[in-house]
């Protein structure tokens, strides 16, 4: 029999295996096709590249319920040989987030070439005007490179240290790994009971692309309810070792309490059955997520995050280093979104909103002494 905890690990290293960026994300995507075969998952993709997974539920009454996450993360795209005679020296373009440090000469990288090998080299230092985030790739080798290629730090796929999971681009594979192990989970066991939805998209760093133009489209069923699933900067409240967190919104916006509380409702189920299971919940103004893409189209909408060290890779010092989540909060965060997908019909029932509803006799007759 699988152990669920170690198959959501191994597909987490399986993804951190593909390195990859905005517009370029094959690699990973190959990679979760390929999962969602193995277990016998219906998928497709979109016009945009996006995948959506579907496990069907059981009452077509219910809300479906989608997690979504991304595929890449931030890097540069080479774009143009730069004219000095080398055929060792690229121009490349920044591709969301980097940290500033990364524009300074002598950070590793690593060039990904059209068959999958990596090319090892180093930065050269900004190029041209500031405002066009380009800098100089130096190669170690020759190389006769046909642009547009992608850029990656020279950092670890995956590994376990300790109580820590490291990688390179932990943001978002932790994300699509927990769907892809939610997704798992859900198949083997209890069927859930509206349709669950895993959506893998692109080009979230340069913008919340993908999930925008699904949204757009239309392509999740109106009354879906959205789970962004997204490894966010740790904050007061949201610490790492302390658990999933429930994400009650972004930097651009406070998501929909209909949304969240199929994770409320979730995280109690889990509590009654371990008391010590561990989750937060807060406010992740760090960023946007994808959540937000879908909320401007009128879709109900919550997240989760797994609180992020070294976010984007920059590291304290101005260092470039791997990024890093808890092996805890990773499995955590499972968990929860496989238990959410059980809950949907349930949400309504959360020991809060009952709480809400139930005014006490006593009270509510000394209100009514105390009234007129």
């Amino acid at each position: 029999m699988t152990d669920p905890k170690q198959q959501a690990l191994d597909f987490l290293s399986r993804l951190g295996s593909n390195p990859a960026t905005a517009f370029n994300e094959n690699g990973v995507a190959d990679t979760v096709r390929t999962i969602l075969g193995e277990l016998g998952i219906e998928h497709r993709q979109d016009e945009f590249g996006n995948i959506i997974a579907k496990v069907s539920g059981t009452d077509a009454t219910t809300n479906p319920l989608a997690i979504v996450a991304h595929m890449d993360h931030p890097g540069f795209e080479i774009t143009a040989h730069h004219e000095d005679g080398s055929s060792k020296s690229y121009i490349a373009t920044a591709m969301g987030g980097v940290p500033p440090s990364s524009f300074e000469a002598g950070v590793p990288i690593l060039a990904l070439l059209p068959d999958g090998s990596r090319a090892k080299g180093v930065t050269g230092g900004k190029y041209g005007e500031a405002s066009e985030r380009q800098i100089l790739i130096r190669l170690e080798q020759p190389q006769d490179l046909e642009p547009p290629l992608s850029v990656v730090f020279d950092l670890v796929d995956f590994e376990l240290d300790g109580e820590h999971i490291r990688m390179r681009a932990v943001d978002d594979l932790a994300g699509c790994g927990s769907i892809l192990a939610a997704l798992a989970r859900l198949t083997a066991g209890e069927a859930p009971p509206g349709d669950v939805y895993g959506v893998f998209t692109r080009a979230e760093e340069v913008g919340l692309v993908g999930a925008r133009l699904m949204a757009e489209a239309g392509t999740l069923p109106p009354e879906t309810l959205v789970i962004s699933a997204e490894s966010s900067r740790t904050l007061p409240g949201a610490e790492m070792g302390e658990g999933i967190v429930i994400r009650v919104g972004d930097a651009g916006f406070t998501f929909t309490a209909d949304a969240e509380a199929v994770l409320i409702r979730a995280r109690e189920v889990l509590r009654e059955r371990d008391s010590g299971f561990k989750c937060q919940r807060q406010l992740m103004s760090g960023g946007t997520c994808e959540a937000s893409a879908f909320a401007v189209y009128g879709y109900q909408t919550t997240g989760i995050a797994f609180p992020l060290g070294n976010y984007h890779n920059g590291a304290p010092e101005d260092r470039i280093e791997a990024e890093y989540i808890h092996i805890d909060d990773y499995l955590g965060g499972v968990e929860l979104i496989t238990e959410a997908a059980l809950r949907v019909s349930d949400r309504t029932n959360t020991a809060f909103r009952q709480r809400l509803r139930e005014v006490p006799d006593d009270m509510r007759q000394r209100m009514l002494d105390t009234g007129r």
